[in-house]
This record gives C-alpha cells, structure tokens and sequence, in this order.
C-alpha cells in the first residue's frame, strides 16, 4: 500500500503545470550488516518554453520499521543545499525549478539502519514518470568479507579493490519493475 502511495504522489505532485522529465541516474549504494547509505544523482531536465515549479517526492523503503537517520539533498545545479519536508517514515519532497530547455542535477543520500538480512532501494516509483530512464547506473560496494547471496537484479560486472568489493549495474531505457534487493 505504501509503494502504492508513492506513485499516486508523485504522479499527483508533478501533474501540475508543466512536466520535469526525470531521465537519468547514478546511485552508490554502501552496505554492511547495520546500515546502507545511499547518494544518489538525479537528473532532470525541461524540454518546454516554460519554468517547470514542481514538487517532487522521494521515497526511503520501510519495511520492517527501518530508521533513516540522516538525509542529504543539494541542488548542484544551483551550488546549494535545498530544503526538504519529512513526510513521516515514508520519504521526503522537495520543490523543484527547471527554467526553460534547461537540466537540473540533485545529490540525495540517506543512511538507513536495517532490521533484518536485505536492503532494499525503490525504483519502481520510476514507472510514475511513465517513461523509462535513459540510463541508469547502480554501483554497490560492501567489505570484501560480506556474502551477498542474492540479488533482485544480478550485476553487470563485479571487482575487487583493496578491501571492498563492487558490484556494478548499467541499464539504458530502464523501466524498472521492481525494486534493488540486496540479500546478506
């Protein structure tokens, strides 16, 4: 129901006045028995004659009642920090500005503390934008002693550097239909 919710939202959110178009973006995901952190760059871009107002929401999975205890967003479009409103456990939403035939470029992490033996990134809200991205790019870097046994979607490629290991994703025109799971 919750994942439900945050499609309506963000199909609601950007219904009004002219439409950013989400077409990009870059995640690392770092990950241990405790936490994953997120940072992630969005892309979005105006193809109109007129300045996109938006509002745009980003939601944090919720499973098992899992914390999130510290939030990043910048504008680097902008060189800024950006405001944001908590809306409770399930995300945040920010406003976004594009002036015309312009792109804007967000930074948004979060540290999440997990509750059980999976961590998981939505990407079906992607579907709300009702295209696919033009690309996407997935890197997930854990200690080199950490076995994760399954993934959602399997991995491109993986190595090792030092005492890390990385696991890489590459998608082009990527409509995701569900979400990154990482099971430890």
């Amino acid at each position: 129901m919750g994942k439900i919710f945050c499609v309506v939202f963000l199909i609601c959110s950007t219904a009004f006045g002219q439409r950013a178009d989400f077409f990009r973006e870059d995640i690392t995901f770092r990950l241990d028995s405790i936490h994953l952190d997120v940072e992630g760059y969005y892309w979005f871009a105006n193809h109109s004659d007129k300045q996109v107002n938006s509002n745009i929401f980003y939601p944090f999975p919720n499973y098992h009642g899992e914390e999130i205890d510290s939030i990043r967003l910048y504008n680097i479009s902008a060189g800024q920090k950006t405001r944001y409103k908590l809306e409770g456990a399930n995300g945040i939403s920010f406003d976004l500005f594009i002036a015309p035939h312009d792109t804007v470029l967000f930074q948004i992490g979060y540290r999440q503390k997990l509750a059980g033996d999976s961590a998981v990134y939505i990407l079906r809200t992607t579907q709300g934008w009702g295209k696919p991205l033009a690309h996407a790019e997935y890197k997930l870097i854990v200690h080199d002693t950490m076995k994760i046994k399954k993934f959602s979607y399997p991995p491109d490629k993986s190595y090792n550097i030092e005492n890390e290991k990385i696991y890489y994703w590459e998608m082009n025109n990527f409509m995701p239909v569900k979400d990154m799971i990482f099971y430890f």
